[in-house]
């Protein structure tokens, strides 16, 4: 049996380690690994505020590069849609050139005044040939604007 005195001093081991009846390891260990938890691998203090500037600054840049490149693909889809209005406008531009030079050419014009008003050349009789006899002189259209409103 165990002496009354060693009894109280195993139940106050029992109470205080457990079944080992052994004391824990010194807590110096423990304190050592706090020590080095608290000490920082990355940036302290103004290091934290320049990373997080840093980050910060080139997070805006880059969404301000998004916008900027989605602006200039619209200002492009603009372009292009003008520069196929323009191509169009030119082939209508160059059918009518064609048809205005079709419209001003002589033989065209001879066809529409003999098929549509009947004209026809005049013979040799009908012809007048004029002169530098006949030129009139200066001033004729007032004389004649004079006859006509009188």
């Amino acid at each position: 049996m165990i002496a009354p005195e060693r009894w109280y001093e195993h139940q106050k081991n029992f109470q205080r380690y457990g079944f080992d009846m052994k004391p824990e390891p010194e807590r110096t260990l423990r304190t050592n690994r706090k020590r080095a938890a608290k000490r920082r691998v990355g940036p302290t203090g103004d290091g934290k505020k320049l990373a997080f500037s840093t980050v910060l600054v080139v997070g805006i840049a880059m969404i301000m590069l998004i916008i900027i490149t989605a602006y200039s693909a619209g200002i492009r889809y603009d372009v292009n849609s003008m520069i196929k209005e323009n191509q169009a406008l030119m082939g209508e531009i160059e059918n009518l050139e064609v048809k205005v030079f079709s419209a001003n050419n002589v033989d065209y014009v001879e066809g529409k005044a003999i098929g549509e008003l009947a004209m026809i050349y005049p013979a040799d009789e009908n012809r007048i040939h004029l002169t530098s006899d006949d030129i009139p002189e200066p001033g004729f259209a007032d004389i004649i604007r004079e006859k006509a409103y009188n």
